[in-house]
């Protein structure tokens, strides 16, 4: 039994030299072949470029991974992070729209889940427009917007009264350009939770 043991554990460490050990590229015995450690592209590389069409980002963003480990955040926390990046408190429209897509759909029951999660919690809905339209219309449109997030909001179970709609139309333009792109940014609505 002893003697099993041993060879056990020689095995295991012979093992374990023979995957650390770098291939020899030209000695006796080998092939002109290329021989590559890793099957997965970037395991095993520090560098986060996609030059392998992998790329990782940390979910706030960062180009730099674990600058947060051991920062004094819980997992709980980490995780809420995470999940904010995916969830973001706005919903962004298509021109002269005010449904909700899928994805809008999706960000709305999050928000809605911690407001369940959360009874004393209320959420203020603010509708914009981009600039296009008259400054009435465009009032109208962003509380269409609103509207609708509060409505899809209820259908998640968040009580009537714990919703606050406002709509600021081309009033307060998250860009001030006035191109496509801008546009797009300023058709919105901010879900803020108090």
């Amino acid at each position: 039994m002893h003697t099993l043991l041993k060879l056990f554990s020689v095995a295991a460490i012979s093992l374990l030299a023979a995957c650390s050990s770098t291939p020899d590229k030209g000695g006796v015995g080998t092939n002109d072949q290329e021989v590559t450690t890793d099957t997965a592209p970037g395991v095993g590389q520090k560098d986060t470029g996609s030059e392998n069409g992998v790329e990782v980002i940390p979910a706030n963003g960062s180009q730099t991974s674990g600058e947060n480990l051991g920062s004094g955040q819980s997992l709980d926390e980490m995780k809420m992070i995470d999940v904010d990046s995916i969830y973001p408190p706005i919903i962004y429209f298509k021109y002269d729209q005010y449904d909700l897509d899928d994805k809008a759909t999706d960000v709305v029951r999050y928000h809605a889940d911690i407001l369940m999660a959360n009874p004393n919690q209320k959420v203020v809905l603010k509708g914009h427009t981009d600039e296009r339209g008259t400054p009435e219309y465009n009032l109208a449109l962003g509380e269409k917007r609103a509207q609708a997030v509060a409505q899809a909001m209820m259908l998640f179970g968040v009580e009537q009264n714990r919703i606050e709609v406002i709509s600021f139309g081309e009033e307060q333009p998250e860009d001030i350009q006035s191109n496509e792109i801008a546009w797009q940014k300023n058709r919105r609505v901010e879900i803020v939770i108090k």
